[in-house]
């Protein structure tokens, strides 16, 4: 438990929120702090811990005396014998005392600094329920500091000074759980002597006079009885009481509970502090909404300016006067030029400006972090190696032109050789057999032989000049196909670099640690109910 004399946070006494275990059952570590000095704080442990049926002890007059550094704590605890341990690190005094032996209860005694300041801070559980005591080190009078936690405190103010000190101190801290940990204990008169389950009014005067008169004569209980309820102590001792456990008793020892809870706060904060810090590093490595959306405007106006170069350049290369160079029947002399002129159109006209811009994209998509790698598992990481490395940009223009110099062209070079062959072996054939009818037929003339070649001539014409335009034409449509495909998931793929990547797949959320707090938050209610 822990006393605190009149002032702001500058706790120097705390009682121990630790558990320790003495003879199996749990020792409950309280602190007692005063504001600034221990003086109120000592007079009011004396109050606490004093026999009215005994006569005045050794103890009592130790601690009433007791003059030291108010930042170095004293310890009080259970003993049968009464006794001060004073070159222990930490001053002991032993007091046989039956609140201390029931509720197997020791009090550490310190001090709260009452200084204010105008920052407005906020302070933590740790300022009321883990003290900071002094204890020596060597023969050379240095000190070190110490960090004493307990379970319950008292802050311990005098006067009006004291009653504005605690209640500034107490709307600055950040008590959630531990708030019924911590109590004031003010010396001040006043008619209403009722106290809080946060707050008690005390008369140490009257109190000390009380036990004074008792202790005269046990006639005096009149007396006794009217001026120490009137002291308001009794409800502190009755705190202190309701510390008391033992084994035969069933459920959590009451002291613990609010401990339990307020480490299982922190640990949610912990985690929704971890989940926090790994959301923004993650946010961090992500392109901003504004740079995603000039991008995603960008691909807009890239795929406008690639269709209009698809249609324009293979327009202009489909009407060059080295394509229209291979009309049917030019074939004849210029059937080993349809290749040559058919990949030169697709290696000048095919998308060349689209394919740079392409490139010239990558190349921000990679700067603004687009292209980067997300975040996996160690299983992810080791099935991306097995993996090919992906290309740098996006490759459905040369791909598709490489796929059609090697398919369509190589097919329309084959027909032209065809109808050329057909051409010229039926010419032949039906001129050979026009030449043998002549020769063999007295009768025909030379104008009716001449028909055959005539008619075979025409008909390998014509076929030549409908199956070469046809082909022709195809390929045209085949190409201009090909290309709106290209752009298409040229198209698709950079808009989806653009809108997803760079993004980290994984979740980051600590669900393993949240789902055990919820674990130990359920057992907690099993145990309480």
């Amino acid at each position: 438990m822990a006393l605190y004399h009149d002032g702001l946070p500058d706790m120097t006494f705390c009682c121990p929120v630790r558990a320790l275990s003495r003879e199996g059952v749990l020792l409950i570590l309280e602190t007692v702090l005063g504001l600034d000095t221990t003086e109120s704080a000592r007079r009011l442990v004396r109050l606490l811990l004093a026999d009215p049926l005994g006569d005045r002890e050794e103890w009592e007059e130790v601690l009433e005396d007791y003059r030291s550094d108010s930042t170095e704590g004293l310890l009080i605890r259970y003993g049968e014998v009464s006794e001060f341990v004073s070159n222990d690190l930490l001053p002991t005094i032993t007091v046989r005392s039956p609140i201390l032996k029931n509720a197997n209860l020791e009090i550490l005694v310190s001090s709260l600094g009452s200084s204010t300041d105008s920052t407005g801070a906020t302070f933590s559980a740790d300022t009321f329920l883990v003290p900071t005591v002094t204890i020596p080190t060597s023969h050379t009078g240095q000190h070190n500091f110490v960090r004493y936690p307990v379970h319950r405190s008292i802050v311990c103010g005098s006067g009006v000074d004291g009653l504005l000190a605690f209640s500034t101190l107490l709307a600055r801290s950040d008590l959630k759980n531990e708030i019924d940990s911590v109590r004031g204990a003010i010396e001040l008169s006043v008619s209403d002597k009722r106290s809080s389950d946060r707050l008690s009014f005390v008369d140490v005067e009257r109190a000390s006079t009380a036990l004074d008169k008792i202790r005269q004569s046990v006639q005096n209980a009149t007396e006794y009885e009217r001026g120490w309820s009137g002291s308001g102590v009794q409800p502190l001792i009755d705190w202190f009481a309701s510390m008391a456990y033992t084994d035969s008793q069933e459920g959590l020892n009451p002291a613990l509970v609010p401990l339990i809870e307020s480490l299982l706060d922190s640990a949610d904060e912990g985690i929704a502090a971890r989940n926090s810090h790994a959301l923004q590093a993650q946010e961090a490595g992500l392109v901003p909404a504004l740079v995603r959306s000039k991008l995603d405007e960008g691909v807009a106006t890239w795929a406008e300016r690639a269709h209009s170069e698809l249609r324009s350049a293979l327009e202009e290369g489909f009407a060059s006067p080295r394509w229209r160079g291979l009309a049917w029947w030019k074939l004849f002399w210029r059937v080993d030029d349809v290749s040559m002129i058919t990949s030169e159109i697709l290696e000048k006209r095919f998308l060349q400006r689209a394919e740079r811009e392409t490139i010239w994209s990558s190349g921000q998509y990679q700067q603004a972090g687009l292209l980067e790698e997300p975040s996996g598992s160690a299983e992810s990481t080791s099935d991306s190696k097995k993996q090919p490395t992906p290309p740098p940009w996006p490759t459905q223009i040369p791909d598709t032109r490489t796929k059609l110099l090697r398919t369509t062209i190589p097919s329309l070079q084959a027909l032209a050789q065809s109808l050329v062959l057909f051409s010229v072996s039926t010419t032949t054939l039906t001129s050979a057999l026009s030449a043998l009818t002549y020769f063999s037929v007295p009768s025909a003339s030379v104008y009716e032989s001449g028909t055959l070649v005539a008619v075979g001539l025409i008909y390998s014409l014509r076929r030549q000049q409908k199956r070469w335009d046809a082909a022709r034409g195809f390929w045209e449509e085949e190409v201009l196909d090909e290309g709106r495909n290209a752009l298409r998931e040229t198209e698709e793929l950079m808009r989806k670099i653009v809108r997803e990547g760079g993004k980290i797949a994984e979740d980051l959320t600590d669900y393993q640690s949240q789902e055990a707090v919820d674990r130990a938050r359920k057992a907690l209610a099993r145990v309480m109910a």
